[in-house]
C-alpha cells in the first residue's frame, strides 16, 4: 500500500486496502493513514470522504495521525472547509496537525487564515519547526506574489524567529526566506541569506536567477545559470523558466532562443507550457509578432490561454489588430468569463484608433456579463495599507494627495515630461486623456507615499495590473526631480527607479 501510495496509484493502493479489510477485522489506524494519504490528490477525494465516513464509524477519525492525513487529504484538494472541520474535531493536535493546516491555507491562497493559524499555533505552545517557518515564510512570498499585501515586515518578523529558534540555516528555511526577500523587493536581503555557491542546492539556484530576472539584473541571471553549470548543477525546467523571463524582460532575442533550443538537445529537457509562453513573450515584446505565432503553430502542446494572452498583450504594444482579433477569439474559445481578452482587445483596438471595435467589443462583455478588473495600487505604512483606484476620492486624504499631483505634475513638465495620451484608451479629446492619466491609481498611491513618508526613505508601491508607459515615465522623473529610489511592483515585476532612470531600461 505504502508503494503504491508514494507513486500516486491510488486505485491500486485501495484495492490492496479492501483486501486487507476482507481478510483482518480490526483495521488499525496506521492501515487507514496509508490509505487515505493514496487519496489525496482532487482526482480521487471523493474516495478519500468514504474513508473519512468508515473513520467516523470506526472512531479512528479521533486518533491524530488519521486526523493529519484528512486534514493534509482536504487541504490538497482545496476543500480547505471541510480540512478545519476536521482540524476543529480532533481531541488533541500535535506539530503536524498544524503544519498541515498553516500549508493548506498558504497553498490554497488563504494567506491571512494561514498567519492567524501560526499565531493560534504559537498560542498553543506548539513546537515550531523548519517545516513550520518554511511555511509561514512561503506565505509572505505568496502575499507578496500575488499582489494582495506588502508584506516584509511579516517576513522579516519570520526570519528573525527562525534566526532566535536556530532555524535559519535549514536549506528549506533559507530557501524560503530568500524567496520571500525577492518577492518583496528586496533583492539585497535575498542575496545575503543565500550560502556559498559550492553549498547551494538546484532549488536555490532556481530562486536566485528568479529573483534577479524579476528586478531587472537580467545578465546576473544569465551569469547565474552558467555559474550553476560551472559548479556541477544541472537546471531543471523551472530553470529555464526563470532564465527565459530573464532573456524575454532583458530583450536578449537571440539569447533567449539559443537557451530554449539548447534546453531539448543540451539537457533533454522538453518544453512545458511555461516555457511556450517565454518564447511567445520574448517574441511579442521584440515586436516578432510573425515568428511569435509561427511559434505557436509549431509548438509541440496546445497553446494554453497564457500563450494566447501574451501574444494579445505584445499586438497591443506593437498595435496589430488583425493578428490581436485572432488572439483574443482563441482566448475567449478557451475561457468565454475571461476579462482579459475583451480588455486586451479593446486596447489593441483604442490604441490603433478603431474606436467603434474598442465599443463594440466591451459591448460583448456586457451581453455577456463578463466583468472587467479594475485597475488597483496600494502602499503599506505603518502596519497599514492604503489602496487606490482610478480617480479614488475615497482615501481620507484624497485632497492633499491630489495637491500633491499637481505640484508633481507641475515639476516634471518643468523638467521635460510629455504626457503620451496614447496609454489613454478612451475616445475623448487631448486634455480629457491627459487628465485621465493623472487619475491612474499608481500616481494616487505614489502621491500617498510621497505626503507620509520622511525625506530621502524608499518608496514601494503596489499594482495589480502592468503599469501603463505614461505612468512608468512619471515615475522615473518623480524619482530624479525628488531624489528619491521608488520600487513599483505590478503584476508582471519589480521596477526600481532612482535618478531617473528605471531598472528595466523602458523594456518590459
Amino acid at each position: 500500500m505504502v508503494c503504491y501510495a508514494e507513486n500516486r496509484k491510488c486505485t491500486d493502493a485501495l484495492k490492496i486496502f479492501n483486501h486487507i479489510c476482507y481478510g483482518i477485522k480490526v483495521i488499525d489506524h496506521v492501515t487507514f493513514t496509508i490509505a487515505i494519504g493514496a487519496c489525496a490528490d482532487p482526482e480521487f477525494v471523493s474516495l478519500g470522504k468514504v474513508l473519512h465516513g468508515i473513520t467516523i464509524l470506526t472512531g479512528l477519525d479521533e486518533n491524530v495521525i488519521v486526523g493529519n492525513s484528512l486534514v493534509t487529504l482536504y487541504c490538497k484538494s482545496g476543500l480547505m472547509t471541510e480540512a478545519r472541520k476536521v482540524f476543529q474535531t480532533l481531541p488533541r493536535r500535535d506539530e503536524v496537525t498544524w503544519n498541515a493546516l498553516i500549508g493548506g491555507h498558504a497553498d490554497n491562497e488563504e494567506a491571512e487564515k494561514a498567519i492567524e493559524a501560526f499565531k493560534l499555533m504559537r498560542e498553543q505552545s506548539m513546537g515550531i519547526s523548519y517545516i513550520t517557518i518554511a511555511n509561514v515564510l512561503g506565505i509572505s512570498e505568496c502575499l507578496a506574489a500575488t499582489a494582495q499585501l506588502a508584506v516584509l515586515e511579516e517576513g522579516q518578523q519570520l526570519h528573525g524567529l527562525a534566526v532566535k529558534l536556530g532555524l535559519d540555516s535549514d536549506p528549506f528555511v533559507a530557501n524560503a526566506t530568500m524567496d520571500m526577500y525577492g518577492k518583496c523587493g528586496e533583492i539585497e536581503d535575498a542575496l545575503r541569506t543565500i550560502g556559498q555557491p559550492i553549498d547551494r542546492s538546484r532549488l536555490s539556484w532556481n530562486i536566485l536567477i528568479s529573483s534577479f530576472a524579476k528586478h531587472g539584473h537580467f545578465e546576473k541571471a544569465i551569469k547565474t545559470f552558467h555559474e550553476m553549470q560551472e559548479l556541477g548543477v544541472k537546471p531543471d525546467q523551472v530553470t529555464f523558466v526563470s532564465l527565459l523571463s530573464a532573456c524575454s524582460h532583458g530583450g536578449l532575442v537571440e539569447e533567449g532562443l539559443r537557451y530554449y533550443y539548447s534546453m531539448t538537445k543540451e539537457f533533454n529537457i522538453p518544453p512545458r507550457i511555461a516555457h511556450c509562453v517565454c518564447m511567445i513573450d520574448l517574441l511579442g515584446r521584440s515586436g516578432r509578432l510573425t515568428e511569435a505565432e509561427t511559434f505557436i503553430k509549431e509548438m509541440p502542446i496546445p497553446p494554453s490561454d497564457f500563450v494566447w494572452r501574451s501574444l494579445l498583450a505584445a499586438c497591443k504594444v506593437h498595435g496589430n489588430p488583425e493578428l490581436g482579433r485572432k488572439a483574443a477569439e482563441n482566448l475567449i474559445a478557451l475561457d468565454p468569463s475571461d476579462d482579459s481578452a475583451y480588455v486586451l482587445y479593446s486596447n489593441v483596438c483604442s490604441t490603433s484608433g478603431r474606436w467603434g471595435d474598442a465599443e463594440n467589443v466591451r459591448s460583448q462583455m456586457g451581453s455577456r456579463k463578463v466583468q472587467k478588473q479594475p485597475a488597483c495600487s496600494w502602499v503599506k505604512l505603518k502596519n497599514q495599507v492604503s489602496s487606490f483606484g482610478v480617480g479614488d476620492n475615497s482615501h481620507p486624504q484624497s485632497p492633499e494627495i491630489y495637491k500633491k499631483l499637481d505640484e508633481l505634475k507641475k515639476r516634471i513638465i518643468e523638467a521635460g515630461y510629455v504626457p503620451d495620451t496614447s496609454y489613454a484608451l478612451q475616445d475623448t479629446d487631448e486634455e480629457q486623456k491627459e487628465h485621465n492619466l493623472w487619475n491612474h491609481s499608481e500616481r494616487l498611491a505614489l502621491a500617498f507615499a510621497l505626503i507620509n513618508t520622511p525625506e530621502g526613505s524608499t518608496l514601494k508601491v503596489f499594482k495589480n495590473l502592468r503599469v501603463c508607459g505614461d505612468c512608468h515615465s512619471v515615475f522615473k522623473f518623480v524619482s530624479g526631480i525628488l531624489g528619491r529610489k521608488i520600487i513599483l511592483r505590478d503584476a508582471f515585476r519589480f521596477h526600481h527607479f532612482a535618478g531617473g532612470n528605471c531598472s528595466c531600461s523602458d523594456y518590459w
